[in-house]
């Protein structure tokens, strides 16, 4: 019994659902077999963990049906049925929660049972809470527009208050429902085009854009943020950028949760894209999104995907926010998932802090024991593991862990080729750089220093921070 989808769905019921579904089961308006009953009474007595030895399946059936001999397919069926209840209980506590969807739809009924009185006094209400509900998004708008399609049908065939603006207000309520889900998976696609390589096809795209470009939509906050997210997207400016921190400000307890995590999800983009040019500015935006998801609970400390853990933590390290990292290792380390990347996230991460403090042994000795699966996971600590030989001095093995790290990037079949070429670019200036150290700068090899800064300096791209490590080492000789 412990294994089955019914405990398996009963754990997530939360104390008060496990006695609301007992209440829900013992109606007879829902179950009318009493042995249902008798079984949910008992399970439910396990929740929430459900790990007693006396959910045995045989235990369970004499409870049911004392002194009787086991039989599989009689508890099967009540089980199934339980859990059948189970599901139509989430359903209805689901319609529980949409109480406007649900007047909605009973203006719907009231306009079939043609009671007119009460069909006026119910829609009133319903425009007033639309009107009045403090986030305006695209769900609002929905409902709005579900509104005008009822309140049309409805007089139009009374006849009593149904003029031609009827259908102007249904248009108007239809293109601001359009728009805004329009505008969010434009802004979506856009997003994971630039900063993903994903390929969409935008349909209608510049149709739309050249409608809403140049409109303000000031009622309208969803809109707002999907334009200005697409301004972004498409001209890669800092005007563009801050101009979206500014709405985000404006407008933060306007807009629904997910236009909020999804402004921070742009702003740590933009950020990694600006600092993969080389504009290490950007490293107090990236941390101030991700100080913001965990504050918002956007990334919860008790269930993190380790890439978000890192990208957090070092985030915090490269702001020397070293505190503010150290507090979130505290809350979130046991949250890290999966388990099995758990060790070699905190090894990673501790072994970072070290490095940025210039604890170079320390950090040499915790990424040595890191044993990532993910090859982007595996990149960061050779990159990291060949600069911290060169800043120990140790230029042999600076030699030899970019000769490791540049078979290793021709042996990865899942890494883009752009990719690899920026890392191959990295080894290629470090191994220059590291021999120039070794033969001791002169007047014979002082011009090739030269020629290589410059070719630092040209670098297209800063993966991890290569090219600026690059010119501040070049910088020192």
């Amino acid at each position: 019994m412990k294994d089955t989808k019914l405990i398996t769905l009963l754990r997530t019921f939360s104390k008060t659902e496990a006695g609301r579904l007992k209440e829900y089961v013992k109606s007879s308006y829902y179950n009318k077999n009493k042995h249902v009953t008798q079984l949910c009474n008992v399970i439910l007595g396990y929740h929430p963990n459900f790990d007693s030895h006396k959910l045995e399946d045989e235990k369970i059936y004499q409870k049911l049906f004392p002194g009787e001999k086991y039989e599989y397919f009689k508890l099967k069926n009540i089980t199934s049925d339980l859990f059948g209840l189970a599901l139509e209980f989430l359903k209805l506590s689901l319609a529980e929660q949409r109480d406007i969807d649900n007047e909605i739809s009973l203006l719907n009924q009231l306009h079939e049972r043609k009671l007119d009185n009460i069909y006026t006094q119910r829609e009133k209400k319903v425009k007033q809470f639309l009107r009045n509900a403090e986030v305006k998004d695209e769900d609002n708008y929905l409902r709005q527009y579900q509104l005008e399609r009822v309140n049309i049908a409805h007089y139009k065939f009374e006849g009593a208050v149904y003029t031609f603006d009827s259908i102007q207000n249904e248009f108007e309520s239809f293109l601001r429902y359009s728009l805004t889900g329009l505008l969010r998976l434009y802004s979506k696609m856009l997003h994971n085009k630039n900063h993903g390589n994903v390929h969409f096809d935008l349909k209608m795209f510049d149709n739309v854009w050249e409608y809403v470009k140049d409109r303000e939509f000031s009622d309208n906050p969803s809109v707002t943020v999907y334009k200005h997210i697409i301004a972004l997207e498409l001209s890669k400016n800092e005007e563009d950028y801050r101009k979206l921190l500014e709405i985000k400000e404006k407008f933060r307890n306007l807009i629904p949760f997910e236009e909020h995590y999804y402004i921070l999800l742009v702003q740590n983009s933009f950020a990694a894209y600006m600092l993969k040019l080389g504009d290490e500015s950007y490293y107090e935006d990236r941390f101030s999104a991700f100080k913001e998801m965990f504050e918002y609970n956007f990334l919860n400390a008790e269930y993190v995907i380790y890439p978000n853990f890192i990208s957090a933590y070092t985030s915090a390290c490269m702001a020397n926010e070293f505190e503010w990292a150290d507090l979130l290792m505290l809350k979130a380390q046991n949250g890290i998932s999966p388990a099995e990347e758990k060790l070699n996230t905190i090894y990673y991460c501790r072994g970072f802090m070290a490095y940025r403090k210039k604890d170079f042994g320390k950090a040499l000795q915790l990424f040595s024991k890191t044993k990532f699966r993910f090859y982007l996971m595996k990149v960061m600590v050779k990159s990291y593991t060949a600069r911290i030989y060169y800043e120990q001095n140790l230029y042999e093995q600076t030699l030899s862990a970019a000769d490791a790290f540049r078979h290793y990037l021709k042996s990865e079949k899942m890494m883009a080729e752009d990719q690899k070429a920026a890392h191959f670019e990295f080894l290629k200036h470090l191994s220059e750089l590291t021999k120039l150290r070794l033969d001791g700068i002169n007047n014979t090899n002082r011009e090739e220093l030269d020629l290589l800064k410059n070719r630092i300096s040209q670098m297209a791209v800063n993966p991890l921070g290569v090219k600026n490590w690059l010119i501040e080492k070049a910088g020192e000789l």
